[in-house]
């Protein structure tokens, strides 16, 4: 998350959907709490981070995907890789990234339309 904000900080257009689906809306880390503290420092700071919560596919949203677009390069990360520490420290994930034009415009394609159909499970 941190990286996420600081590359805001920098400059970047970054965008969140995290899944709603499985979601504990109660839990001081659920996506919930997330979607709201990525919105209250983008108000404060004026940065270009947004965040919401989703179930474009009506049973959560698994995938983990990173897209970058960084001066001409496209880069695509996909994998098993969960934003938690413990999943970055002691399980074993995989994410692959490949630096490919058409494989981010098509990943793209769908977070974009899995964006806008998450539009009702906003958090406000």
């Amino acid at each position: 998350m941190q990286a996420l904000i600081d590359a805001a900080r920098r400059g970047a257009s970054v965008r969140l959907l995290l899944d709603g689906f499985f979601d504990d809306r109660s839990g001081l880390r659920s996506n919930t709490a997330t979607v709201a503290y990525v919105r209250a420092l983008a108000d404060a700071e004026g940065i270009d981070i947004q965040a919401r919560t989703g179930n474009p596919t009506v049973l959560g949203i698994h995938a983990k995907v990173s897209l970058l677009h960084v001066g001409g390069e496209y880069w695509s990360i996909v994998g098993s890789l969960n934003g938690s520490e413990i999943s970055n420290k002691m399980n074993r994930e995989v994410s692959l990234a490949v630096e490919n034009a058409e494989i981010y415009a098509r990943i793209r394609q769908v977070f974009e339309a899995d964006w806008a159909n998450s539009q009702d499970l906003d958090t406000d």
